[in-house]
């Protein structure tokens, strides 16, 4: 649906957008669809890749394009298991080297690159950590393109070639934040390909993130407003008081991370403590994460709107209909100077 909408939008006609990476290894079920959508895309020179990590897309992918009277070759990352066991293949184990000759042999398919996500990075807490993440996925990239070049060398009536070199397309949010030191020392060594950086959350920011220790604050740049609909004196552990606001887990997400909670209130010393689906429960919390007006940082009032930071911006991303924009350099904090649609439905 995201793709789709990104073509609709006029974005691929502009030439904005020519290169869309599918995020999942592809289905066998919607090969027809992503034919579609990639038909359309070629209209306007713009390709889409695919994700493949088992024989079975391949050959879901060499059984559609038999049945085309011009068969296409589908440009595609190798996705790399780095240690999370998430998606892919480890490359050193047996499996790996047989799928690779397996896809290079066939006429359906052509490598663009190798891809690694070490979602582990996310329980990094320094820079030193960060950078150990990092290095694994470039060592397993590595060694996969490695594998990849030395199997072409020795087959020269397969069917997959590349005239550019590999993309190694690797790194998270932590490990992105790494990589300005780490990323100069890995280049002094010799790539088997070209080094592609990519991290999603890394835009946004969240407290996932801000447990790194790899940023400030200040640096995360969402917030959900929600509304302070009733108050408990008293209620709370040790006689403290809590409150009820209209955002709950659909709002905020129940994702959660070593930061307490699923979200601190900017300003006050509450914490987002309990969700539901549609409210949540604030508790008081000391220290605050963030700067807190010491005057009026100990209540909250009925009626009241509060700016709450959440745990993972991706997934409070997708449970909203749009998002508000503030330039913070612009003028008054409070100024919405555009407004971002959310493409949804899966």
């Amino acid at each position: 649906m995201e793709a789709w909408q990104v073509l609709r939008s006029g974005l691929v006609a502009e030439g904005v957008i020519n290169d869309i990476l599918y995020g999942m290894p592809i289905a066998v079920n919607k090969v027809a669809d992503i034919a579609a959508l990639s038909d359309e895309l070629a209209k306007h020179n713009a390709v889409l890749r695919l994700h493949v990590d088992h024989p079975e897309q391949i050959v879901a992918l060499e059984t559609f394009e038999s049945q085309r009277p011009e068969p296409r070759k589908w440009s595609v990352f190798i996705k790399v298991d780095c240690g999370d066991k998430r998606a892919g293949i480890p490359a050193a184990s047996p499996d790996f080297e047989a799928f690779l000759t397996r896809v290079i042999s066939s006429p359906a398919v052509s490598i663009y690159g190798f891809y690694c996500h070490q979602g582990g990075s996310y329980a990094s807490t320094s820079l030193e950590e960060a950078s150990g993440f990092l290095s694994r996925e470039l060592e397993a990239a590595n060694a996969a393109v490695g594998l990849a070049l030395a199997i072409l060398a020795g087959s020269p009536g397969g069917t997959t070639s590349t005239s550019a070199p590999f993309v190694l397309s690797v790194g998270s949010t932590p490990t992105t934040h790494a990589a300005t030191a780490e990323t100069r020392l890995k280049l002094k060594q010799e790539l088997n390909g070209v080094l592609e950086l990519h991290a999603g959350n890394y835009p946004l920011l969240d407290l996932q993130q801000l447990n790194t220790s790899l940023i400030t604050p200040d640096r995360i740049a969402q917030r959900v407003l929600a509304t302070v609909v009733s108050y408990y004196p008293g209620r709370g552990t040790n006689g403290e008081d809590e409150a009820l606001v209209d955002a709950g887990a659909i709002a905020m997400s129940k994702d959660r991370g070593p930061i307490e909670g699923f979200g601190e209130v900017i300003g006050k010393k509450w914490r987002l403590s309990r969700v539901s689906q549609e409210h949540g429960i604030l508790t008081k919390t000391s220290p605050a994460f963030f700067q807190t007006n010491e005057a009026d940082s100990e209540t909250v009032r009925i009626g009241e709107q509060v700016q709450i930071v959440g745990q993972h911006a991706c997934l409070i991303f997708a449970g909203h209909p749009w998002v508000y924009v503030v330039d913070s350099g612009s003028g008054p904090a409070d100024t919405v100077v555009d407004v971002w649609v959310n493409w949804k439905g899966w």
